[in-house]
């Protein structure tokens, strides 16, 4: 007869199986399977970890954070948890079990009831990483937060300074010169700015004097950016790796289209119309050579919390 399994080798089995499933696509029924497993070896903290892991990729938070207690309390130095759990109790605004998840972690975080505002330096942050997943350079508010600072494309759906909710596993790196910065990938919108987008298409001799529409539109706290060069649209495998290392290939930039071939793309962030068309104007004024060919509002504003 075989020998009967015990409780860590039934629960191994089944949190397998889960893996398996997951592996799949099938997210719903690996959670059944390690949810099984935590019941079948009820000290192991792996099941509960992979619970909220699930959890997390659902964005159902209240979930993760239970799971990942739970581990923890099995578990008290599981790393994985302690990450996980912070950016659940981000998610769910929940500063003191944030706090506490950081420090269990290792990182030098007070206690308190009070937002974080630990300033992680800037990071490289990948939009909708299912989809078109445009990397966007960021400033980490907190290791589960980054605020865009720059202007997203249009199709994003996102905004110069949102707040996104980012996860902690690097998916790929970029460059600024000899420095390496890892991509995060974003898990939702934590907070929407109060910014809005607009495209411009410019015709310039001069495209290096764009600069200075950038530093116009700080002046009024917003953003310009020059797509044309500054975009590029990358294959995954540059996407998910380093898109700068010799071994990628070249990625040719955007270029516009239609009545506009020939112009630069340029996105202008502004609480509102006439704030991006001031700076635009300004700009056009200092440099009568250059002519706006078509103008369109692209994102609207956020309700920003």
């Amino acid at each position: 007869m075989p020998k009967p399994r015990s409780a860590r080798e039934r629960a191994e089995l089944l949190n397998e199986y889960g893996h398996r499933l997951g592996a799949r696509g099938e997210d719903e029924r690996a959670l059944s399977f390690y949810a099984q497993a935590a019941q079948a070896d009820p000290a192991w903290a792996a099941p509960w970890f992979n619970i909220g892991l699930l959890h997390k990729y659902f964005g159902d938070w209240t979930q993760s954070l239970i799971a990942n207690r739970e581990a923890l309390a099995r578990d008290a130095g599981h790393q994985g948890a302690c990450w996980n759990l912070g950016i659940a109790a981000t998610a769910l605004r929940d500063w003191r079990s944030a706090r506490e998840a950081w420090q269990r972690y290792g990182l030098p975080i007070e206690p308190g009831e009070e937002p974080l505002e630990a300033d992680c330096g800037l990071a490289p942050v990948r939009l909708d990483p299912d989809g078109r997943g445009e990397v966007v350079w960021c400033d980490r508010l907190d290791p589960a937060r980054a605020r865009i600072r720059n202007v997203p494309l249009p199709d994003s759906g996102h905004r110069y300074a949102d707040i996104v909710l980012n996860d902690g596993a690097p998916n790929g790196s970029r460059r600024i010169g000899e420095r390496e910065y890892p991509v995060f990938d974003q898990l939702e919108l934590w907070q929407a700015s109060p910014y809005a987008t607009f495209e411009a298409w410019i015709e310039t001799p001069d495209p290096a004097s764009l600069a200075a529409l950038a530093q116009r539109a700080h002046r009024d706290h917003g953003q310009a950016q020059d797509w044309t060069d500054s975009v590029r649209h990358l294959c995954r495998a540059c996407s998910l790796g380093d898109a700068d290392a010799d071994a990628a290939h070249d990625h040719p930039p955007l270029q516009a289209s239609g009545d506009a071939a020939g112009a630069r793309w340029v996105g202008v962030a502004a609480r509102d119309e006439a704030a991006a068309r001031a700076a635009v104007d300004d700009w056009l004024h200092a440099h009568p050579s250059a002519r706006l060919l078509q103008w369109r509002p692209a994102v609207p504003a956020g309700a920003a919390d």
